[in-house]
């Protein structure tokens, strides 16, 4: 068996330190052990908010599910606020695979649900995506992506949204 996934990362990590020559304390950097934590927070960003809101499809994915004939397209669903997409640091747009329901179409009430927190919350959209993915009172305790697969009142879901903009929005 290999090494531990934290042992290789630790060394890595040491090992770019001394490239940099930062091999001591340093005022540039700070804390040994605050540089460390951001580091793997950093690192470890990506994996997990995609461990949170589920798998990602990237504009192509979309383009193909939609059957619609260009990524612009997919693009211009965004920017009208029919799909949510997620910007990454890199530029790129991902879209959470939980808002296109069995038939690849995306669920009617996400215009509405989205339209809402724009209007009352004006949250960043990874903000959205994990409202999407976290249990909801009104909802009977259900993610509003679990019931809106399981066909529920999308009416419910909407209200769900503005009670939580309304939060957000303070």
């Amino acid at each position: 068996m290999g090494r531990s996934f934290v042992a290789t990362a630790a060394e890595s990590f040491q090992s770019t330190l001394r490239e940099l020559g930062l091999t001591r304390v340093s005022p540039d950097v700070g804390d040994p052990a605050k540089l460390g934590r951001r580091a793997a927070l950093v690192a470890a960003a990506e994996a997990v908010w995609t461990r949170h809101v589920g798998p990602l499809l990237d504009a192509k994915q979309v383009q193909e599910l939609l059957g619609v004939d260009t990524r612009q397209a997919v693009s211009d669903l965004r920017a009208r606020r029919r799909l949510l997409g997620l910007p990454k640091g890199s530029g790129r747009v991902v879209y959470p695979a939980f808002q296109f329901g069995d038939s690849g179409r995306p669920f009617e009430a996400l215009p509405q649900v989205l339209e809402v927190f724009e209007a009352r919350a004006h949250v960043d959209p990874w903000t959205i995506a994990s409202w999407f993915v976290t249990p909801q009172a009104l909802l009977a305790r259900m993610t509003p992506a679990e019931w809106l697969a399981k066909g529920q009142d999308p009416v419910l879901v909407v209200r769900a949204a503005r009670r939580s903009a309304a939060r957000l929005g303070r």
